[in-house]
């Protein structure tokens, strides 16, 4: 974050404030990071410690609620905070806050990565939880097809060789290719990464600052 926490910031301006899984699995975060789930879905978390400051989840809640409005509508989408049944996905959404004893979460969605970018970026916000400058996700098919790895680039998610033709007979993965920093969790187990990323557990990866990194993961 710059300068201070964007959660615990709250509190310069009234809001007094009292967990990565994954949305398939219960996206129960304890870190911040990055999620791309199974259907390529972005979102992410940011975690703070509350320091011993007193939390109040409610008006947490409506501070988020508004500083995601104020991006939507300058988005040109409308003046909502939670994305809506059955209509079009909105830029930034909220998606759920929580107020523990040590540690305040906030969760959000995006329709795009270039969203969730600019929302990391915008006054309201200013989270600097990550550094990345691209992500996509895609099936493993449509990865492969497209020319994204190149020999020897990806091992085994505990690092060891990854033959190519064990990567090209996946047939459930997933494929992500990002640029920049950052904790990345994903909606099912890395099966395969990019020797420059360093995994944390079954479903997160820690991404480079610098270079390409790609993770495959299981739909």
């Amino acid at each position: 974050m710059k300068k201070r926490g964007f959660l615990l910031a709250a509190c310069t301006v009234g809001v007094m404030l009292s967990g990565c899984g994954s949305r398939e699995t219960a996206f129960s975060p304890s870190e911040s990071c990055v999620y791309v789930a199974k259907d390529g879905a972005l979102s992410s978390a940011l975690v703070e410690q509350t320091g011993g400051i007193s939390v109040d989840e409610n008006e947490l809640k409506q501070y988020l609620e508004t500083a995601v409005i104020h991006f939507n509508e300058e988005k040109g989408a409308g003046a909502l905070a939670q994305n809506q049944k059955n209509a079009e996905r909105l830029p930034a959404a909220l998606k759920s806050v929580k107020a523990g004893k040590d540690t305040v979460t906030a969760i959000f969605d995006y329709a795009s990565f270039e969203d969730l970018k600019a929302f990391g970026e915008t006054n309201d916000n200013e989270d600097t939880s990550n550094s990345l400058t691209a992500l996509e996700a895609k099936p493993l098919s449509e990865a492969i097809a497209d020319g994204w790895f190149s020999e020897g680039e990806l091992v085994k998610a505990d690092g060891s060789e990854a033959g190519t033709d064990a990567v090209q007979n996946e047939k459930s993965g997933m494929a992500v290719r990002s640029e920049g920093g950052a904790t990345l969790m994903v909606g099912g187990k890395v099966l395969y990464r990019s020797s420059n990323t360093e995994l944390k557990d079954d479903s997160t990866v820690s991404l480079p600052e610098t270079g390409t990194a790609y993770v495959i993961f299981k739909r």
